[in-house]
């Protein structure tokens, strides 16, 4: 759909998905100030490849580990619209903060990233748009289930496995999906660390479809890393 200067206009979803570990302790201050930033950078960049975003919304998850946070260890918001709601997202990203100040190794980060998965995607009509999900973390995953038994961990709530998980992330069908994110316009960002401790590793993610992934080192650059994905084809499924 085209506004009255000719320009397409474009819907954007996008849930960021935060480790509040020990380990996250030295990037949190960035993780703020990027967050915060996003939906200005991506609103300007839009602009001048001559888009209108008609509709931005930001939702935060922060998680750590169940073993020691116990039901403190997971938190979600609903969506923010911006700039409506602006001083809002303000107060939540500042209200995220480290839990546990002991560097961890692992974390709860797949059960963060499924609870994102099942956000309340918008739908987007006649306008193009993206829904994305970005993931923070200095910690690599705990298997689904392993903290099964400890204090708040709902383990209905979760996949039966990362098979299962991945199956869907995958769903092309929109009309029978069982989350609401839409398959041509799915985008996935991991600025997680590499390896393997045992056998815990974001790899097994690092594969999905649509899925781009970085080193937590390179944060610093993940508005212009998403706002590169966007445009590579802002109106066309990919």
């Amino acid at each position: 759909m085209d506004d009255l200067l000719g320009r397409q206009t474009y819907k954007l979803d996008i849930t960021f998905v935060i480790d509040t570990t020990g380990s996250m302790t030295s990037h949190m201050e960035q993780v703020r100030e990027k967050v915060l930033s996003f939906g200005d950078y991506i609103v300007k960049e839009m602009a001048d490849a001559n888009y209108l975003v008609s509709q931005l919304r930001v939702r935060l998850i922060d998680f750590a580990d169940f073993a020691t946070e116990g039901e403190d260890a997971l938190h979600s918001t609903e969506f923010f619209t911006l700039p409506d709601e602006k001083d809002k997202l303000r107060d939540a990203v500042n209200g995220i903060d480290i839990k546990n100040h002991v560097i961890r190794l692992f974390g709860n980060g797949l059960e963060a990233l499924f609870i994102a998965m099942e956000s309340d995607w918008t739908s987007f009509g006649a306008d193009i748009g993206h829904h994305i999900i970005v993931v923070i973390s200095n910690t690599l995953p705990f298997e689904l289930h392993e903290k099964d038994g400890c204090a708040g961990y709902i383990s209905i709530l979760f996949p039966r496995d990362i098979e299962e998980m991945e199956e869907l992330w995958s769903e092309e069908d929109a009309q029978n999906a069982i989350t609401k994110l839409n398959p041509k316009r799915k985008m996935l960002f991991l600025f997680v660390p590499d390896g393997t401790i045992a056998g815990r590793t974001w790899d097994q993610i690092k594969g999905w479809e649509k899925t781009y992934t970085h080193p937590i080192s390179e944060f610093s650059e993940m508005c212009e890393q998403i706002g590169v994905a966007i445009l590579r084809y802002p109106d066309l499924p990919f």
